[in-house]
């Protein structure tokens, strides 16, 4: 059996980008999980069977969307509070990147498009001396497509 060409969760991150032409890209720090995720949406449209009208129809999927939503969890990050208040509810340019360590960069890249910053939570624990936290929600707005890094 072949082994998988995994990556270490430390080479994904979600970046903004500044607007600025050329736009740079800078990652969100603090947080410690950032998901990715790709949704095609559809309706529900059941076809009757002609030949046996009172057969249960099948159900057949209608595309009707496409969406990319990105999320982050983890630590509070004073040094970019600022910047992530005044990005919501804004469209802007976003990034998810994979990379990957030093000298290599076989399957690495980014999926990049316009996106909202719809959620922002941020929390606390008094217990244990534990640290701050928070989570962001950020809905595409826009195509996103796949660069790969070359």
């Amino acid at each position: 059996m072949a082994q998988p060409d995994i990556v270490k969760g430390t080479y994904v991150d979600i970046l903004i980008g500044d607007g600025d032409d050329p736009e740079v890209f800078t990652p969100i720090c603090g947080l410690t999980a950032r998901t990715f995720t790709q949704q095609g949406n559809t309706n529900d449209v059941f076809i009757p069977d002609c030949a046996d009208p009172e057969d249960v129809p099948v159900r057949r999927l209608v595309p009707t969307g496409k969406q990319w939503d990105l999320s982050g969890e983890g630590l509070l990050n004073l040094a970019q509070r600022a910047q992530i208040d005044a990005a919501w509810m804004v469209t802007q340019n976003y990034r998810f990147r994979i990379g990957r360590p030093a000298g290599s960069i076989v399957g690495a890249g980014y999926y990049a498009g316009p996106a909202m910053l719809t959620n922002i939570q941020w929390g606390g624990s008094t217990g244990n001396g534990e640290f701050a936290s928070g989570s962001l929600t950020i809905a595409s707005d826009g195509e996103w497509t796949w660069t790969a890094q070359a």
